[in-house]
């Protein structure tokens, strides 16, 4: 006997789900132009590609590790300020921390309106108004950055519940009383993991937005990328893996301890 492992409201909504997507697949297809030859043709050249990318020179790994550490500093400001300024607002939107509710909602639908703008445009106009280089990295990533940051921690504060909040209230605490001895010290080392995963995105962000004038190691990829530079281009893209790869061990690692410290 066998046991349906779903009802059959779900089973239809199911195979309508994927009927859908295999009928948009063909004029989705067709609407890119995607050709089989052309397809064909780059699978062919995949061989010499590779082999040019066997190619690797150490002869631009001081100029790489500089510009590494650019990328960095860059994430490390944008989300230090991110930090700040998230940490006032968050708690200005709150529902449960909130001191006025339609200063919350027009906080709310500002921060809807940054995340809705992707991140390189914002750092397109920073690099129109500020030109090349790491200012404009900065400024460009602090909005999107800040505005991740507050929906993370709205997000927070507002699962934490209103118990402890409500009890400094009745206590005769003021709002600042609440943010500093009520939010802060329970919701300390969510925050803190959160903040670390973002520190993670941003510096990878910060990569890919160098190749649009961000400043940092981008920088330095486009310009191999555009002069066929295989052997630095290797090279770049070994010295940004492991330093994402270390990242990613690093903030697990503040991740891991964070939540057995919590419990």
């Amino acid at each position: 006997m066998k046991i349906p492992i779903s009802h059959k409201a779900t089973r239809r909504n199911q195979r309508w789900f994927f009927a859908v997507m295999i009928v948009l697949f063909v004029p989705c297809a067709f609407y890119l132009k995607l050709s089989y030859s052309q397809f064909a043709d780059g699978i062919g050249r995949i061989p010499d590609i590779v082999k040019q990318f066997l190619q690797i020179s150490p002869d631009d790994l001081p100029i790489l590790l500089r510009e590494l550490l650019t990328s960095l500093i860059i994430a490390f400001l944008s989300v230090v300020i991110s930090v700040f300024l998230s940490l006032l607002l968050s708690f200005l939107i709150a529902d449960t921390t909130a001191p006025s509710r339609w200063i919350a909602k027009g906080l709310r639908l500002v921060v809807v309106i940054v995340r809705t703008i992707p991140t390189t445009i914002w750092v397109l106009l920073a690099v129109a108004s500020m030109g090349f280089g790491s200012m404009a990295g900065v400024l460009g990533l602090l909005f999107p950055t800040t505005s991740f940051l507050i929906k993370s921690f709205t997000a927070q504060i507002d699962e934490a519940g209103k118990e402890p909040v409500e009890a400094i209230r009745a206590l005769g605490g003021t709002w600042w009383h609440v943010v500093f001895n009520g939010a802060i010290p329970t919701l300390y080392t969510t925050f803190l993991a959160l903040i670390a995963f973002n520190f993670e995105i941003t510096v990878a962000e910060t990569v890919i937005l160098g190749m649009v004038g961000a400043g940092g190691i981008g920088v330095l990829l486009q310009e191999y990328i555009s002069y066929y530079e295989f052997a630095p281009l290797l090279m770049g893209i070994l010295v940004v893996f492991l330093t994402l790869f270390v990242l990613e061990l690093m903030t697990n690692q503040i991740r891991k301890r964070l939540a057995r410290s919590a419990r």
